[in-house]
C-alpha cells in the first residue's frame, strides 16, 4: 500500500457539521462534488474544514449512489486566526467597491488566497450597479467563490463578510482600526505605511478588534464628502503606485503589498 498524500496536498472539502462519534459528513455540494466530479473512492484520505480553523483528517469509508460515509481519523489541526498569536498574518479586512460581473468574483478569489481575514462591499456615490452587484443572489455567489478560493490556497479560516456598508458608515463602525486609503496622489506609499508605522503604536498590530482597514474605492474616486468621513477617524491616505489603476488590480496589489510586508512565519 502507497503512504498517504502529505497533508498540504490532500483534497479539502466543506463539512456539513462538526464530526461526531468518530463520523463526518461534508457539505451537500461538496459532497456531490467529491462523489461525482473528483471520484473519491473507498479508502481515500482527504481533510474536512468547518471554515473556522479547523482542519479534520478523514477516511473515506463508502462511496457509492447510496452513501458517503466518512471516518475520522484524528483530532482537528488548528489554525490561529488572522491576528491571533502564532497567525502568519495580521487581520486584514478590505473594504472595497465592487467592480460589475465577473470582475468581483476574481477580485474576491484573489483576496481569499492573499489572506483577507474578512472583506465588506462599500457602497461609494460612484460605485455602479450597486444594487445589482450587492443582490442576495450575487453575494451567495461570491460565497461560493470565496469557499472554493478557500480550498484551493491551503486556507482554514472563511473570511468573514461584512454587511455593504457606505465610507461613512465604515469609519464610524472600526473605531480602532487603522485605515489605509488608497490614493495614487498621495505623497506617502502603502509600502512605506507598512514597514514604518507611526510612533504612537509602535506596530500594525491587526488583530479582530483592531483591524488593518484596506478601503478601495471605486474607480470614479471616492467623493471629497467620503473621504472626509474617513479622514476624521484618521485614516492614511496611500499611494500604491503612480498610475490609476482598475479596482481588482489595486485591491489585490495592495493587499500584495500588505501580506508580503507583514507576514511572520509561524
Amino acid at each position: 500500500m502507497s503512504p498517504p498524500a502529505p497533508a498540504w496536498s490532500q483534497r479539502r472539502f466543506f463539512l456539513a457539521e462538526e464530526p461526531r462519534d468518530a463520523r463526518a459528513r461534508l457539505a451537500p455540494s461538496d459532497e456531490e462534488h467529491a462523489r461525482r466530479v473528483l471520484r473519491v473512492r473507498d479508502g481515500d484520505e482527504i481533510l474536512g474544514l468547518d471554515g473556522k480553523g479547523g482542519v479534520w483528517p478523514l477516511r473515506v469509508r463508502r462511496s457509492d449512489t447510496r452513501a458517503f460515509e466518512l471516518d475520522v481519523l484524528g483530532p482537528p489541526a488548528r489554525e490561529p486566526a488572522a491576528g491571533e498569536p502564532g497567525a502568519a498574518l495580521p487581520w486584514i479586512e478590505v473594504a472595497v467597491s465592487l467592480p460589475k460581473g465577473s470582475r468581483s468574483e476574481d477580485l474576491l478569489e484573489a483576496l481569499v488566497q492573499l489572506g483577507a481575514a474578512a472583506w465588506t462591499p462599500l457602497v461609494c456615490s460612484r460605485t455602479e450597479g450597486a444594487a445589482r452587484e450587492l443582490s442576495p443572489e450575487r453575494l451567495a455567489r461570491l460565497e461560493r467563490v470565496a469557499r472554493e478560493a478557500l480550498k484551493q490556497s491551503r486556507r482554514a479560516w472563511l473570511p468573514l463578510l461584512n454587511p455593504p456598508s457606505t465610507p461613512a458608515e465604515l469609519a464610524n463602525a472600526r473605531e480602532g482600526a487603522r485605515l489605509a486609503v488608497l490614493s495614487p496622489t498621495s505623497r506617502e506609499t502603502l509600502l512605506e505605511w507598512a514597514l514604518a508605522p507611526d510612533a504612537r503604536t509602535h506596530s500594525i498590530s491587526g488583530s479582530r478588534e483592531a483591524p488593518i482597514v484596506l478601503v478601495v474605492g471605486p474607480e470614479g474616486g471616492l467623493t471629497a464628502e467620503e473621504s472626509a468621513h474617513l479622514a476624521e477617524r484618521g485614516a492614511r491616505s496611500l499611494a500604491l503606485g503612480p498610475h490609476v489603476l482598475r479596482v481588482e488590480t489595486a485591491a489585490t496589489a495592495a493587499l500584495a503589498v500588505l501580506a508580503c510586508a507583514l507576514f511572520r512565519r509561524p
